[in-house]
């Protein structure tokens, strides 16, 4: 027997039984989970849009995301993933791709009058969050969005819960014993997918394929040599950002003209994560990167980055539930006190 095999055997985790859920049909639906940063960038663009659609929380913590019902629907069992009546589209990518094309729209001038009055007429006016095809500006975009897709954000996450040296300032919800109990969710994750690997037959090279990336970025989190270069990977980003934002202003606010587009809700959801994490005196805070620093502060202002926010008492249920038994006991009060000011503080 293996010793992946022997590590299976000897920690079977609990395994709920998950039903699919009932669901409107006249509404797309989208798979997610709040603190997923793949989703979030999928929800912002629904806000931006104004897209009306039905959403359903993935419980990824136990598991949800390997039941039967949902690898029906997405075999890797990742979120987002968006069904639209008889079409399923898992991935950001191919998600936001997808309703920009049904869901058109733009900003209205004289050349587009009678394509935006036709939108408006079909589906009601959306507007677009990508530049116009063979323009400069959606070549820009390209670039910014791959480059950002690179850049391991779970690894990122990961790694700021293990390295205490980096002497990092975390925000809600990634403080106090949060921080711990999100790596042995991580641990726990691990051992589902495992056990999914092992109990599934249609879907088991998917899946294979998913614990074996899980396993090598809890490994590049966990060596201290490995996530240096990943942080310096973020930096080096950011300094080119610096640069792009430098040699446009202050003629747009946005990294490809007026409007904000999709490489911007990538960079500022990426900002967000890394200031949520403590980063931002790593990488931009007191004059190292002013141009991202006030980008970030432009960004936090859009109506669609705060209807993306969990209320404050969700941030503190999330973070109670997420406590210790042992832990709400002896310093329940301190610790509580100190949640809600962090969680009142979120916004």
């Amino acid at each position: 027997m293996s010793d992946q095999a022997k590590e299976i055997e000897a920690l079977p985790p609990p395994l709920q039984d998950f039903k699919a859920p009932d669901l409107p049909d006249n509404k797309p639906v989208l798979f997610f989970h709040p603190y997923n940063f793949h989703a979030q960038k999928v929800l912002m663009v629904f806000y931006e849009k104004k897209i009306d659609f039905f959403p359903y929380v993935v419980d990824l913590c136990n598991g949800e995301q390997y039941s039967n019902w949902f690898l029906n629907l997405n075999p890797k069992g990742d979120v987002p993933v968006l069904q639209d009546g008889a079409f399923v589209i898992p991935s950001s990518t191919h998600i936001i791709n997808y309703v920009e094309s049904k869901f058109r729209g733009g900003n209205l001038t004289l050349n587009n009058l009678l394509d935006y009055l036709i939108d408006f007429h079909i589906s009601g006016a959306h507007r677009s969050l990508k530049p116009a095809h063979n323009s400069k500006e959606f070549d820009q975009m390209l670039v910014l969005e791959q480059a950002i897709a690179r850049l391991p954000v779970g690894t990122l996450s990961l790694g700021s819960f293990i390295h205490d040296d980096l002497k990092l300032v975390p925000k809600a919800p990634f403080i106090g014993p949060v921080r711990q109990s999100c790596l042995k969710n991580n641990e726990k994750v691990l051992d589902l997918l495992r056990h999914s690997v092992d109990d599934q037959s249609t879907n088991k090279a998917a899946l294979q394929h998913k614990l074996d990336i899980q396993v090598r970025r809890h490994e590049l989190a966990s060596s201290r040599e490995d996530f240096q270069k990943v942080l310096d990977a973020v930096r080096h980003f950011l300094l080119y950002v610096e640069q792009e934002l430098s040699a446009q202003a202050p003629r747009s606010e946005w990294l490809t003209g007026d409007e904000l587009s999709v490489a911007d809700i990538s960079l500022g959801l990426l900002l967000h994560r890394l200031y949520q994490l403590g980063f931002e005196n790593h990488f931009w805070a007191f004059g190292k990167l002013p141009q991202v620093e006030a980008y970030f502060l432009r960004f936090r202002q859009r109506e669609s980055f705060h209807r993306l926010q969990p209320s404050n008492f969700a941030i503190l249920r999330e973070m109670w539930m997420k406590t210790p038994g042992n832990y709400k006991l002896g310093a329940g009060a301190g610790f509580l006190g100190m949640a809600m000011f962090a969680a009142f503080a979120h916004k």
